[in-house]
């Protein structure tokens, strides 16, 4: 029993740390340059932990991460904020440019290509911290996971609301574990994908 209990503290104290070395890391970048790269370190560390590896060194590990994926990540961010911005606009101005008639399907096809792009954009991490590629390529095969298994695509899509409705009523958890757990959750699924097409 005694074991029992070592074990779940150093479980939640390893989350709680990747936490902390998140927002140590997201602010380093201030913030606008910390956000991806602190991200993908994050999921690279989990991806390791998935992996069995589960006595690599926290720290340094995650600031090797950081360091190889802080261009890289950044341009993936930058490609990103413009798509958001253009659904953004495209959004803003449906009332404006079409008809009222048509007003429903154009705001359902903006809603569609929002969902395609939000779940690529939550892959995306989990595609950088497993693979090596060129920018564009990671793109390619973080848009390829929405579609190559549904199933898991609607589970991240339930989790990722979860997530959010979490942080929402329960702010003083979210900063206490937040996105290291999400993170956890999100390569498992995407791993398992992984696994099936022999990409591990």
């Amino acid at each position: 029993m005694g074991k029992l209990i070592v074990q779940i503290a150093e479980f939640i104290y390893k989350f709680i740390a990747l936490n902390i070395l998140w927002v140590c890391f997201f602010l380093l970048g201030l913030g606008v340059f910390g956000f991806m790269p602190s991200t993908v370190a994050l999921f690279r560390v989990v991806r390791e932990w998935i992996k069995g590896e589960k006595d690599i060194f926290l720290f340094k590990n995650y600031f090797k991460f950081y360091k190889q994926e802080f261009f890289r990540s950044n341009i993936n961010g930058a490609i990103f904020l413009l798509l958001f911005y253009i659904i953004y606009v495209n959004f803003t101005f449906v009332s404006y440019f079409y008809d009222e008639s048509i007003h429903f399907f154009i705001y359902l096809l903006i809603f569609g290509v929002s969902a395609i792009v939000i779940m690529t954009f939550v892959n995306l991490f989990s595609v950088m911290a497993h693979f090596e590629f060129k920018t564009l390529q990671y793109l390619k095969v973080a848009v390829g996971l929405v579609f190559a298994s549904p199933i898991n695509t609607m589970m991240q899509l339930v989790w990722l609301v979860a997530y959010f409705l979490v942080a929402i009523n329960f702010p003083k958890l979210f900063i206490l574990i937040g996105i290291s757990v999400f993170a956890y959750v999100l390569m498992s699924i995407n791993y398992s994908v992984f696994k099936k097409y022999n990409a591990v």
